[in-house]
């Protein structure tokens, strides 16, 4: 092992410590961001494997990962969908039994799904925000027109209600990326936002440790 190999194994080991020593370091529900390009690469699903094991290390209840799908052909769309998320559904059934998941796919359907007890893990692929709240409103409209509620008496509360993941993360990680995409734009109006410089082929448990710490350093505002 190389020096530097371990100063960065001493440093994660040391990170581990502070943080698992401070419940209030460590989010309760935390939001990944990656494309599909990261999960097509060699052991990209090896990786997101890795990771949810790391969360479920930290006591994190709560994660929400979610593949951002760049525009293709609609011919080659289903395709991309089917490579993506028949892995997918593989590696979530192999998880340890404690480790509850659900699994949705583009068109916000739930595929699969398992209870669990220690951490609840939602995946999505190319399902976001936009069509998330366009289902929402059809279905409050569909509400009305039933005359299940009335028009007057529509709010937050409401729009909540309706949509597909109700929990909101403390913190949303975008790995390797610039931009976030629009997953879960409603929930994650108050979350903390964080861009991380590797890609998600580089990305370390003392990367995921150097997220949280910063987490644990930023005052909340909540919109305010």
């Amino acid at each position: 092992m190389k020096y530097r190999d371990i100063l960065s194994s001493v440093y994660e080991k040391y990170l581990f410590r502070e943080l698992s020593g401070n419940p209030y370091a460590i989010p309760e529900n935390l939001t990944l961001v990656i494309s599909e390009s990261d999960l097509l690469y060699e052991n990209g699903m090896d990786k997101v494997r890795t990771y949810i094991l790391w969360c479920l290390e930290l006591h994190i209840k709560v994660i929400s990962i979610y593949v951002d799908v760049l525009d293709t052909e609609e011919s080659l769309r289903s395709v991309m969908m089917a490579s993506l998320l028949d892995p997918l559904i593989f590696l979530m059934e192999q998880l340890p039994k404690e480790v509850g998941f659900e699994i949705y796919d583009a068109t916000g359907e739930l595929v699969n799904a398992r209870t669990g007890s220690h951490l609840m893990v939602y995946t999505a692929i190319d399902f976001g925000g936009r069509s998330e709240i366009t289902k929402a409103v059809r279905a409050i409209l569909e509400d009305v027109k039933m005359k299940k509620v009335l028009p007057g008496r529509i709010d937050e509360k409401t729009i909540e209600s309706h949509l597909m993941l109700k929990h909101e993360p403390d913190l949303v990680i975008r790995a390797g990326g610039k931009h976030l995409s629009d997953f879960m734009i409603w929930q994650s109006a108050y979350s903390e936002l964080f861009f991380t410089d590797v890609n998600w082929s580089g990305f370390r448990k003392i990367d995921l440790l150097r997220v949280l710490r910063d987490f644990r350093k930023r005052q909340r505002r909540y919109g305010k």
